[in-house]
């Protein structure tokens, strides 16, 4: 029974935040010269993503005191998936936020703060999405909780190694849309029948 909430944290956040990696990775390799560099970026992204898993879970106190929660729920994440393939209003401020910063020139890993800083922006600007997905996870009983939590991070620090190591080879990934819409199309079904 762990295993599967363990799972299902992992399974969320590597498909929620699959699109969101993939933009932060430019973003990251445009601000940063040196590997330190993008250690803060990352622990900025880290505090965004804790922040919102609690945005979520209080979203989802919300969802779970009104009648088929379930089924709103998987409306909701079914509402996300096809509003992040057709470019619906989620993703155009996402692009605006990329596109601001892709301007920004880059900056010397002494500025820690301050890439701590913009990391946090950019994740907390593109986790709209992030937050509806998160918060199916956070319906189950308080127990269950801290195995999704740790699901979550366990992904999230797979996602910033992603970041930080590995970014060049991931930047020509060009189907992130789909693979994000259809990994919500399964959760929304998932959570619909109960699974999760």
């Amino acid at each position: 029974m762990v295993i599967k909430y363990l799972f299902s944290g992992f399974f969320v956040k590597i498909i929620a935040g699959f699109d969101d990696t993939l933009t932060r990775i430019p973003i990251a390799a445009t601000l940063t010269r040196t590997k330190r560099g993008r250690f803060a970026f990352a622990g900025g992204v880290f505090l965004a993503i804790c922040l919102t898993m609690v945005v979520s879970f209080l979203f989802a106190s919300v969802i779970k005191s009104l009648p088929y929660f379930r089924y709103i729920s998987a409306t909701l994440i079914f509402l996300l998936a096809v509003s992040i393939y057709f470019d619906i209003f989620l993703q155009e401020p996402k692009k605006q936020v990329e596109k601001k910063l892709k301007k920004i020139k880059r900056i010397s890993a002494k500025r820690i703060f301050k890439l701590i800083g913009i990391g946090f922006f950019v994740a907390f600007a593109t986790l709209i999405d992030d937050t509806i997905a998160y918060s199916s996870l956070f319906l189950g009983e308080m127990p269950t909780i801290p195995y999704v939590v740790i699901g979550i991070l366990v992904a999230t620090f797979l996602q910033l190694g992603i970041i930080i190591y590995f970014s060049k080879k991931v930047m020509a990934f060009k189907w992130k849309k789909e693979v994000t819409s259809i990994g919500l199309l399964i959760l929304a079904v998932l959570i619909f029948f109960g699974v999760l």
